[in-house]
C-alpha cells in the first residue's frame, strides 16, 4: 500500500516548479490532488497559460487522479472554492501545500502598491485563505489523524534582505501562521509545518542575483526543484512527528530551524531610565551571530549586516559624530 492511498490533497501554485514537483509526487505515493495555479507569469500578474491543466493531464496520464483548478489563493471566495472542488470530485481533504508564490523585488523608496498588494495577497493572505477553508471543514467534521498542512516560507523570510522586504514579510508572516495554526488545529488531527526550499524555480531564474548562487552543475543538481519533494511528502505523511515547525532543504542538505529566542536579558532594581539602558546597550554587540541555511548550505550569518553597520557609521561620520563601536 502506498503511502498516500485514500488521502486527497491539495497543492497551490501547482502548475510549474516545486508545486509541480509536489503534486506529482503525491499523486504517484497513492493521493488524489487538486492542481492549482492561476497560471500568471513570476510577478503575478500577466496570464501565461492552463498549466494546472498540463500537470493535471500529466498526472492522468500516468494513472494518478487530479482535478485542475485555476483559482486564486488570494481572493477569500475563489479559496473557499479550492476546498469545496476537492470536497466535491474526491469527498474529502487531508493535506493541504500551500505553495503559491510569486515575486516582485522593489527597495522601499519604489515601492509600488500593486508590488505590495500582490505580493501579500498571494503569499500571506492565500496560505491563510485555504487553510482557514481547510480547517473550517475538518472541524465540521470532527477530528481524524494523518491531516497536514504545509506551508511555504523562504530563507527571505528568516533572513530578510534588502530589497525583500514585502515578500521576506509574507513569508516572515507565513511563519507565524504556521506557529499558530499548528496550535489550534492540533486538536483536530492536523499537523502544521513549514519549508523554506532552495531550489532553482521559476521565480529564482527571473533574479539574477539569487540565481548566480545557484549554478547548474554536472551530475547530482543540488538545485533541482524535484529534491524538495520529499520532505514534502513527509510533512504531509502520517510519519511525521512534528507540528509548529520550519525545515529548510538544498539537495542533500536539510536543516530544521529553533523558534527566535532571547539572546541575553539584564535586570534592574525597579524602572530602567534612558541612562541605564543606553550604559547596559553599550557593550553588547550590535550583530546577532546565528546559523543560517542558504544556497549552498548552512553558514555563519549576521544580523544585521556588516554594510548596514558600515552605512549608518559613514552618515554619522558625515554629521562631525563619533559611530558607536560594534
Amino acid at each position: 500500500m502506498r503511502p498516500f492511498d485514500g488521502k486527497v490533497a491539495i497543492v497551490t501554485g501547482a502548475g510549474s516548479g516545486l508545486g509541480r514537483e509536489y503534486a506529482l509526487a503525491l499523486a504517484a505515493h497513492g493521493a488524489a490532488v487538486v492542481v492549482n495555479d492561476l497560471g500568471v507569469a513570476v510577478t503575478g500578474v500577466a496570464l501565461t497559460g492552463d498549466s494546472a491543466r498540463s500537470v493535471t493531464d500529466e498526472i492522468i496520464s500516468h494513472g494518478g487522479r487530479a482535478v485542475a483548478n485555476r483559482n486564486s489563493v488570494a481572493e477569500w471566495g475563489s479559496a473557499d472554492g479550492i476546498v469545496s472542488l476537492a470536497l466535491a470530485e474526491f469527498g474529502r481533504l487531508d493535506i493541504v501545500i500551500n505553495n503559491a508564490g510569486n515575486n516582485r523585488p522593489s527597495s522601499l523608496v519604489d515601492l509600488s502598491e500593486t508590488d505590495a498588494e500582490v505580493q501579500l495577497g498571494t503569499h500571506l493572505k492565500g496560505t491563510l485563505a485555504v487553510s482557514h477553508f481547510a480547517a473550517r471543514h475538518w472541524a465540521h467534521i470532527g477530528a481524524a489523524a494523518g491531516r497536514a498542512i504545509v506551508n511555504t516560507t523562504s530563507a527571505v523570510g528568516l533572513h530578510p534582505a534588502a530589497g525583500g522586504g514585502v515578500y521576506g514579510a509574507a513569508k516572515a508572516g507565513v511563519i507565524a501562521l504556521t506557529v499558530s495554526h499548528a496550535q489550534e488545529l492540533a486538536k483536530y488531527g492536523v499537523r502544521v509545518n513549514a519549508v523554506a526550499p532552495c531550489a532553482r524555480t521559476r521565480m529564482v531564474e527571473a533574479s539574477p542575483n539569487v540565481l548566480a548562487l545557484m549554478p547548474k552543475s554536472d551530475g547530482f543538481d543540488r538545485h533541482e526543484p524535484a529534491h524538495v519533494a520529499p520532505l514534502v511528502l513527509y510533512l504531509a505523511s502520517s510519519a511525521c512527528r512534528f507540528t509548529g515547525r520550519v525545515f529548510a532543504i538544498e539537495g542533500p542538505d536539510v536543516a530544521i530551524y529553533h523558534p527566535q529566542g532571547v539572546e541575553e536579558h539584564w535586570s534592574t532594581d525597579g524602572q530602567w531610565s534612558l541612562d541605564s539602558l543606553t550604559e547596559v546597550f553599550d557593550s553588547h554587540p550590535q550583530r546577532s551571530e546565528i546559523d543560517a541555511f542558504f544556497p549552498g548550505g548552512v553558514v555563519p550569518y549576521a544580523e544585521p549586516s556588516g554594510r548596514t553597520l558600515r552605512d549608518l557609521e559613514n552618515v554619522a561620520r558625515a554629521a562631525g559624530l563619533e559611530p558607536p563601536t560594534r
